[in-house]
């Protein structure tokens, strides 16, 4: 068979699985699986329509129809543009299809150009799956034959009946061409270094360990100390969840230290635990990692470890401020707003947040037209750095903010004197979790994350009970995550206390939360 049959073949299939991308949307159940069933576009009449780039508004049925025209490099571009103004996990899903489409063409600068635009964090799943495929199609379509059969994805589980189709056509046109199967995992060869590290994390990592049940908690806290007070709340919070899953479900904490984490998860173990909740100090993680070949119990732990460090038994969960940028980069790019000012606190924490937002929202397609570091100092400081930042920034549609409540309320009135159409964007750090009225009347106006739980205590009444409640709400999410890890492994979705939560390819629980906004120095959900 040669080339051009090959392509006619994969046009065939590219045009089956065109329609399923239009009409995407998460499944209002509490689990839903992220690959969402897809409605029947609404096709373009008239033959001859123009569909110029410049003039047409970028949309996924126009795409289909350039598709079908034969027009594949504009559909292609059009399809990239759509996905530009979608939210995920859709926007990955069409960005995917643009790089299928230029892949089949056997366009290698289009097709990385457009996988290198997907967050490696949205590599879970079938996601993953057609990430892989798209690469090992481009490698076919180039002669590539032993390269695409290294790239192919080699399990089907997170597959739909039509991906594992095309994957079998290329695999089998690959073995027609003299490729041969590899006997092992091989990296391959000539792809850029961004890709090729998307590429090694995605496909066959080692065996995550999940368990088949979980009815025995082990909860790894320390008993005193700095982080006593918020281990009491977090543990509160696990009791609170752990009732309202029932008898099934039973917990034991073991007071932890870095000195005893190690005979403390041992201990756990060998009483039966199923899971192993903690630690929650990073020291004391890193000494579990240290003695990773010793962890046979899957842990989820509420701190973050070294980069590079990890286990198959670890899962990583916390109040995450880098997730809450990457929304924000999303949600402000989704609704148009391209251009932004960046103000971050001049500290490590701001330096992650900058950076996470960043990123994201340069992959997005925004531009960051100036990103300042304002000083922890005094208020007339804070009024010049501001008013340096808005004269350096023309043209900018959005302000992101990374703030604690007090710099909030001091940058908020200053930023609405002299720029009052700005929109200014924030995460949840902005408010300290206490009803202040007199002084947050001052955050009014401001759109930022904000954890459901906290929105939901204040419409009951019930804020005040807490000293911590986002770290209540992470102890309850923790146990719900426990108790729902079999299902979030398989790419499905848990609506939690802290947001949305989904599971990364490796082992990350990542969270959506909900967006809010200021009123009468309240917060509430947004109303969009």
């Amino acid at each position: 068979m040669t080339i051009q049959d090959l392509r006619y073949s994969l046009s065939i299939s590219l045009i089956s699985g065109l329609f399923l991308l239009q009409g995407c949307s998460l499944n209002s159940n509490p689990f839903s699986a992220t690959h969402s069933t897809a409605s029947r576009p609404t096709m373009l009449q008239g033959q001859n329509q123009s569909f110029g780039q410049a003039k047409a508004q970028p949309t996924v049925e126009l795409a289909n129809q350039l598709f079908k025209q034969g027009r594949k490099p504009e559909a292609a571009a059009i399809y990239y543009r759509a996905a530009l103004t979608l939210p995920p996990p859709q926007r990955e899903r069409v960005i995917l299809q643009a790089a299928e489409v230029t892949a089949s063409l056997g366009d290698e600068r289009s097709t990385k150009h457009y996988l290198q635009q997907i967050p490696r964090q949205a590599l879970v799943g079938e996601t993953q799956a057609r990430y892989r495929y798209t690469l090992a199609l481009l490698a076919l379509q180039n002669e590539q034959a032993n390269q695409a059969l290294r790239l192919l994805p080699l399990h089907a589980t997170n597959m739909t009946a039509g991906l594992r189709n095309k994957v079998l056509l290329v695999r089998q046109r690959a073995l027609e061409m003299g490729g041969s199967l590899p006997n092992a995992r091989q990296t391959p060869q000539g792809i850029p270094p961004e890709l090729q590290a998307a590429v090694q994390q995605t496909p066959n990592a080692p065996t995550s360990i999940v368990p088949q049940t979980v009815e025995n908690l082990a909860v790894l806290l320390p008993g005193s100390g700095a982080l006593g007070a918020v281990s009491k709340e977090i543990y509160r919070g696990m009791q609170e969840m752990g009732s309202q899953f029932g008898t099934v479900t039973t917990h034991k904490n073991y007071p932890t230290t870095p000195a005893n984490v190690l005979a403390q998860y041992q201990q756990a173990a060998n009483e039966g635990a199923d899971l192993i909740i903690g630690p929650l100090d990073k020291e004391a993680l890193e000494v579990l990692l240290a003695h990773r070949q010793a962890l046979t119990v899957p842990v989820l732990s509420l701190n973050y470890a070294s980069e590079g460090q990890t286990s198959p038994a670890l899962y990583q969960f916390g109040l995450s401020p880098e997730d809450e940028a990457r929304q924000i980069a999303m949600v402000t790019s989704h609704r148009g707003l391209r251009q932004a000012l960046v103000l971050v606190p001049d500290s490590q924490w701001g330096s992650r947040l900058a950076e996470a937002f960043i990123k994201a929202y340069q992959a997005a397609g925004g531009q960051v037209v100036s990103q300042v570091a304002y000083p922890n100092s005094t208020t007339q400081t804070y009024l010049s750095t501001l008013q340096t930042a808005l004269a350096n920034s023309s043209g900018a549609q959005m302000v992101f903010l990374g703030a604690s409540p007090t710099q909030a309320r001091l940058m908020k009135p200053l930023i609405q004197a002299q720029a009052p159409d700005l929109p200014v964007y924030a995460t949840s750090h902005i408010f300290s979790g206490r009803i202040e009225k007199n002084k947050d009347i001052d955050l009014d106006g401001i759109i930022y994350t904000e954890v459901p739980f906290i929105l939901q205590s204040l419409q009951q009444g019930s804020l005040e009970q807490l000293k911590y409640p986002r770290l209540y709400a992470l102890g309850m999410d923790a146990v719900a995550v426990a108790k729902n890890l079999p299902q979030l492994t398989q790419n499905q979705r848990l609506q939690g206390r802290t947001g949305e939560i989904s599971l990364t390819a490796n082992r990350m629980i990542q969270r959506r939360l909900t967006m809010a906004t200021f009123k009468n120095g309240l917060p509430m959900p947004l109303e969009e």
